[in-house]
């Protein structure tokens, strides 16, 4: 199926901005901070189902950055400083890894919206990818990256499930991490393979799809080795991987394709990112095609609400008009 979907942290609503600031103000109390957000939150989902994407996501509008509830809810973490959320304008508190990280309580499901999803409609979770946690982590307490990653492998795979036994289908593992890299200096075939071990760990017995969604980063530098993740279907940020060597490889599996610029104000045009994709469609499926998902390169916290909501329909809309140009081929 060709499909669409959103990729990360979802821009709030201009109530919902004034409701946070009112209640900083102490001008508003606890309830109606928690009613704007569920009112946001609906908001959020009614955009989605209205540009008829196929996987909802609740906008993770209480998820400060994507790294921020695992550091504030995992024993044996603290959030640090501030630091730069990669080459963008928007920050994260550093994870400082103090002692063994234990699983509390479960995380992601005590903070989505699940009430408010469709029923008719199946739902995506977002979470942050072992090798991400550890990297964007201050590591104190075990004796190597390696390590700290594999225990955060083991967490999340306690939070897939229940995410799964919630209701939700589809898990994205988000891993900008591995993908970034300013200095061109590529990850080694060892680090590459403990990576992939560590996904493997994470996804055990995940009752439901799974995706590696990169961004900020060419996908094709971390190529073959990716075609053995074991997801179903790898997220790319085309805006910086290189397209030409990625039409190198045939892919087996599934691929999400970062085709609208969530870092852009500007809105693309439908036409110029159907050719696009169906290029790289045919390109990476010479045979059969797998599920092929349509989607923003990245988080759209980064855009005006009103923006967000544009670059949304544009991705419903490639979808529709690449699965109708699929099915006359």
């Amino acid at each position: 199926m060709i499909g669409c979907y959103a990729t990360g942290i979802m821009p709030r609503p201009k109530e919902l901005v004034e409701a946070t600031r009112a209640y900083e103000r102490r001008k508003i109390s606890a309830e109606e901070l928690e009613k704007a957000f569920k009112e946001a939150t609906i908001k959020v989902i009614e955009t989605q189902v209205s540009a008829e994407l196929n996987y909802i996501i609740d906008g993770m509008l209480k998820w400060q950055d994507l790294l921020r509830p695992f550091t504030e809810n995992l024993e044996g973490l603290k959030a640090g400083a501030l630091a730069r959320w990669f080459n963008n304008n928007t920050f994260y508190r550093k994870p400082i890894v103090q002692g063994e990280i234990k699983l509390k309580k479960g995380i992601a499901a005590k903070l989505d919206y699940a009430e408010y999803l469709p029923k008719n409609i199946p739902w995506k979770a977002i979470l942050p990818a072992p090798y991400t946690l550890t990297r964007l982590s201050e590591n104190k307490f075990y004796k190597n990256e390696r390590e700290l990653m594999f225990n955060y492998a083991e967490i999340l795979r306690d939070e897939i499930g229940k995410l799964a036994k919630k209701g939700f289908k589809y898990i994205q593992l988000s891993d900008p991490a591995l993908v970034y890299n300013p200095f061109k200096k590529p990850l080694s075939r060892d680090a590459l393979a403990d990576i992939e071990e560590a996904l493997r760990t994470a996804v055990k017995s995940a009752n439901a799809k799974t995706c590696l969604q990169t961004f900020f980063g060419d996908f094709s530098q971390i190529m073959p080795e990716a075609l053995n993740f074991p997801v179903d279907d790898l997220g790319i940020d085309l805006y910086e991987t290189s397209l030409e060597k990625l039409k190198e490889y045939d892919f087996d599996k599934g691929v999400a394709l970062g085709i609208v610029d969530a870092r852009s104000s500007l809105v693309e045009d439908e036409n110029e990112l159907a050719k696009v994709a169906e290029d790289l469609i045919q390109s990476i499926y010479p045979s059969k095609i797998r599920d092929v998902f349509i989607c923003p390169n990245c988080d759209l916290e980064f855009l005006p609400w009103e923006r967000m909501e544009e670059k949304i329909r544009v991705v419903g809309s490639v979808a529709k008009r690449l699965n109708v140009e699929v099915e006359h081929s």
